[in-house]
């Protein structure tokens, strides 16, 4: 099986494919291809335009059988990985000015995705996800309750990066994970770090939008493309 990844963030677009044969590796595969654009360095194109070009490299090499997207917000309601549906895509669009340069880019990438392959299956991963379980001690700003009530809450973000850094240091050091406690650092142009105890994310520096947290190498601006 030959799957597609993309993944949208806020200063650049990354993509790389990947074969994966009956059984999971339990290392990650290398990429078969892997290709990147940093947004207003090496291209005055629209996010779209820039994918399609990326693309136009390896999709008339390879027959892909599915595509994966890392959403960085999935709102109140989108936790689990899912299939993207109309239903799935409205709840992204729905998130996406609590994070302004990452969902709508990613929806971009899922309405060109159906327009060059057509009805590929396109699986959807969420950012927010591994942080939901947080208890509400973490997850409840210390203001009016009815903040939460009316959905303003620690979602947290980077948690596909968390949940795998941590699984990852648990293999290296030949330990359970669920015996561990844990700091995750996810440094980069974006930068968060999450507390784990026994394989779950208690707290985060992150919140309800991706700005909360550790100073960052961009503040969420639309993005435009430089002339």
């Amino acid at each position: 099986m030959k799957i597609l990844v993309l993944n949208s963030g806020s200063s650049s677009q990354k993509t790389c494919l990947y074969k994966i044969g009956d059984v999971l590796p339990e290392d990650p595969p290398a990429c078969v291809w892997e290709g990147q654009v940093e947004w207003g360095r090496d291209s005055a194109l629209s996010r779209s335009q820039a994918l399609e070009q990326l693309l136009a490299g390896v999709l008339p090499l390879h027959r892909v059988d599915v595509v994966g997207h890392r959403i960085v917000h999935g709102g109140p309601h989108l936790e689990e990985p899912a299939l993207v549906t109309p239903e799935v895509k409205s709840a992204i669009a729905g998130a996406a000015e609590f994070a302004p340069l990452h969902n709508q880019a990613e929806l971009e990438g899922m309405e060109l995705i159906e327009k060059l392959l057509g009805s590929v299956p396109q699986v959807t991963v969420f950012d927010t996800g591994y942080h939901r379980k947080m208890p509400m001690a973490a997850a409840i700003y210390p203001g009016p309750y009815e903040w939460f009530e009316r959905g303003i809450r620690r979602f947290g973000f980077h948690g596909i990066n968390h949940q795998y850094c941590a699984e990852r240091a648990a293999r290296w050091l030949r330990r359970d994970l669920k015996s561990l406690r844990l700091v995750t650092c996810h440094l980069g142009n974006g930068c968060s770090l999450a507390p784990i105890s026994e394989g779950l994310s208690v707290d985060t520096t992150m919140g309800f939008t991706p700005l909360e947290g550790l100073m960052m190498g961009r503040a969420p601006v639309p993005w435009i493309p430089e002339s």
